[in-house]
């Protein structure tokens, strides 16, 4: 598993201090939907935070287990549901809350689960950190997603990495006749070829499970809105240096946009944004 360093609630000091505001003091962090836990027990091993999470698959805490007792940390483990996580009456209140690589893949009634427990459990003060597939850099791919996860359903047959591996080779079929949204999506060519090479079990958690949706901006920034939350900065460093990342054209239309939702908006449509990281957070002082 790959390791996210925009989880290590440690980074947050930087990147506030980069945006002109108060970094949050970090006690107490939690992260929803660890997966194989990987970061979850490098955090809870190095560093003095104490540290929760919680993930619905029973592998993946099974495996998030052996890394925490293998590192002596006292992380809290639990194989649950978000909504199940939220009923517990014995979470502390959580200075950071993350969730790397959730919104985009579950559905609106589970990211409204998260809204929940973010306004019962985040702590005055307290910082939500988001990694999630972004529009348009997925705009493309949605149409191609959507014929391959049709067909592993209505068309092919037998376990799931047998429909996925017949759904790509499908995929490469229709390419060969020369769609006209492959020809006007050229980078859409490089997308499947990369999808043949990976491995099925991450195709099937990556583009065939039930729900896949990129989310632009001003989506994300309403859902954190019903928590009482504002974005604070983005949580990938290289993005608070616009000279790195915009001409002196896009700076100057930027910067006469009033409103921080679609410069933010804009700003992902000038660098075809595909995967944002984000600080969410209530309090943001100078």
């Amino acid at each position: 598993p790959r390791y996210p360093p925009a989880l290590n609630p440690l980074r947050t000091r930087l990147a506030f201090l980069r945006a002109g505001r108060e970094p949050p003091r970090i006690r107490t962090a939690c992260e929803l939907g660890f997966g194989q836990g990987v970061s979850l027990a490098v955090h809870a091993a190095a560093s003095p935070i104490a540290w929760w999470g919680n993930d619905l698959l029973p592998q993946h805490v099974a495996f998030a287990r052996s890394l925490v007792d293998a590192s002596g940390s006292r992380a809290v483990l639990a194989e649950a549901s978000f909504e199940e996580f939220d009923r517990r009456t014995d979470l502390p209140a959580f200075d950071f809350i993350g969730l790397h690589g959730v919104l985009s893949w579950i559905s609106a009634e589970n990211r409204d689960c998260i809204i929940d427990f973010v306004r019962h459990h985040l702590a005055p003060g307290g910082v939500v950190y988001t990694g999630c597939n972004a529009l348009p850099g997925w705009a493309d791919m949605l149409p191609l997603r959507h014929v391959m996860a049709e067909f592993a359903t209505r068309a092919a047959a037998g376990p799931t990495v047998g429909r996925i591996e017949s759904a790509i080779d499908f995929a490469a079929r229709l390419f060969e006749t020369h769609p006209l949204h492959a020809r006007t999506s050229p980078a859409l060519a490089q997308r499947l070829d990369r999808l043949r090479g990976a491995d099925p079990r991450y195709l099937a958690h990556e583009y065939f499970n039930r729900d896949w949706q990129p989310l632009p901006f001003t989506e994300l920034a309403a859902l954190f809105e019903k928590a009482g939350l504002h974005h604070a900065c983005s949580a990938h460093l290289p993005d608070h240096l616009d000279e790195l990342n915009l001409t002196s054209e896009h700076r100057r239309l930027l910067a006469d946009l009033p409103d921080a939702g679609l410069r933010e908006t804009v700003r992902d449509f000038i660098t075809n944004a595909q995967f944002r990281r984000d600080y969410w957070s209530r309090e943001a002082a100078p």
